[in-house]
């Protein structure tokens, strides 16, 4: 097992994430087995390097609270084991309130089609860990119900093309980011049209105002000349 996959350490918070990104990096780097059955076909002696280069990153993968919970346990099975029985959701009270969450979840105008779709997708990964698996058509369908009334004639023209049924999450991600991104790009110019604007205006009042201070200049320069106002008035309305 490398190091060069650091991630953040675990806390006792977000087991799930935690543990998805840990068996991501076990993979990667062919050491999975160390969490799970220990080949046949290995040697005893490469099968103890292995299970001791997991077990030293997996305690650097660990907070001191959670380190001194596994302190005793001297392989890497033992200590999946002992984190998983501590830290895994598994109880129906922890199911109902992950459910109840994600079926009442509602995107914001506020909020980035990015930020929600992670808040989805760390909903879905928690309930997997109780053993709560959505289906594929299920997720398009709390994503499309999810999102603010601005979105309705979107869903609508991705139900009216599509069966539910047959689509997958990312392909209805795909068109959601697109239309996020076509909004941003009008609110941009709009924004840019407006400042463009102003800044028009105040270049109209800054020259008016540069035309009324030289005219003051000029009357008063021929007043000092000992022109009357009377004749600068007069002047001026020839």
């Amino acid at each position: 097992m490398t190091t060069r996959y650091e991630i953040e350490k675990f806390n006792e918070k977000n087991f799930s994430l935690w543990k998805l990104k840990m068996k991501t990096i076990l993979r990667k780097d062919n050491c999975l087995a160390a969490i799970e059955e220990r080949p046949t076909n290995i040697t005893n002696q490469k099968w103890k390097e292995i299970d001791n280069n997991v077990i030293a990153n997996l305690h650097l993968a660990f907070a001191d609270v959670v380190l001194s919970n596994i302190s005793k346990k001297t392989t890497t099975k033992e200590i999946w084991d002992t984190l998983t029985s501590l830290y895994e959701i598994k109880s129906l009270h922890t199911r109902i309130f992950l459910k109840r969450k994600l079926y009442t979840l509602r995107m914001s105008e506020s909020t980035s089609v990015t930020d929600h779709i992670n808040n989805l997708n760390t909903l879905f990964a928690q309930l997997l860990t109780t053993d709560f698996n959505i289906i594929e058509n299920e997720c398009v369908e709390l994503l499309l119900q999810s999102l603010p009334n601005s979105y309705d004639q979107l869903v609508i023209n991705i139900t009216n093309y599509n069966v539910v049924d047959l689509l997958h999450f990312e392909d209805v991600v795909e068109p959601i980011l697109e239309e996020e991104s076509r909004r941003k790009s009008k609110e941009d110019m709009m924004k840019s049209a407006k400042q463009a604007k102003a800044l028009t205006m105040m270049r109209g009042i800054l020259t008016e105002r540069g035309s009324s201070g030289n005219q003051i200049c000029r009357d008063q320069s021929l007043e000092g000349k000992g022109i009357s106002s009377a004749t600068i008035v007069a002047r001026k309305s020839m």
